[in-house]
């Protein structure tokens, strides 16, 4: 749900070309539906127009598939206006979907503000910090092992091992915001764990001169009966 809301400047916002897609709709269809909503409310203005409504979007060019087009970003106030103007079951169903998905995502931004104002949730993301840089160094070894042993793409492995670790414990990564920035102490310590253990094991294995492929296959499954384990602790408690 997360990956249809879109955040600018701390703002959320939704685009009308993935609407449309969900909705089942043609986009120059759901356009012209924001085009009438802009005609029966003259007063919304873009963004850049210094908009004095709640409701609020602006335009922008994208790219899909080989074509070129304008696409229109919404704030939740506006594109409640234009989706209570269709009314087929499949668009009832979405707008929802997409309602829950605002709220979901002004709920995370808001435990990111306030785990910045937290000292000592600033100090368990430094901790944080120092662990996953020298996970990043070990994997930076691990990507000139593998490459040494024949991999032709190696440099995923910064991506696959860290998503690894997330899959691991439950977690799923994202660029707005950052899963790090909204977890508990409590979560930025098990990731601590986590990445110091992949740190490790890494390391350990290239000493052993394991096939990188191997070593890949076997730190998931260690980073897997580490959250296992913390599961366990935790219902046994």
């Amino acid at each position: 749900m997360n990956d249809l809301i879109e955040v600018n400047n701390k703002e959320l916002w939704v685009d009308s070309h993935l609407v449309a897609r969900k909705f089942g709709m043609v986009h120059g269809v759901f356009v012209r539906s924001i085009e009438k909503t802009l005609q029966t409310y003259p007063d919304i203005k873009t963004i850049n127009e210094s908009a004095l409504t709640t409701e609020k979007y602006y335009k922008e060019s994208r790219h899909y598939r080989g074509t070129d087009f304008d696409i229109y970003l919404m704030n939740r106030e506006f594109f409640s206006l234009v989706a209570m103007r269709l009314t087929s079951k499949k668009a009832r169903e979405w707008q929802r979907v997409f309602n829950n998905a605002f709220y979901d995502m002004e709920r995370r931004l808001l435990k990111v503000e306030t785990n910045k104002s937290d000292i000592e949730w600033n100090s368990s993301r430094l901790i944080g910090k120092s662990a996953r840089a020298e996970e990043t160094d070990a994997i930076k070894d691990f990507v000139q092992y593998a490459t040494n042993q024949g991999s032709k793409s190696a440099k995923f492995y910064y991506k696959h091992i860290t998503n690894a670790a997330y899959k691991a414990l439950g977690l799923m990564a994202q660029k707005h915001p950052k899963i790090r920035d909204e977890m508990s102490i409590y979560e930025l310590s098990e990731l601590m764990l986590a990445e110091r253990l992949a740190t490790a094991k890494i390391k350990e294995y290239m000493q052993l001169e394991r096939n990188y492929k191997d070593i890949y296959e076997t730190v998931k499954e260690d980073l897997i009966k580490f959250a296992d384990s913390i599961r366990l602790t935790q219902f046994t408690k």
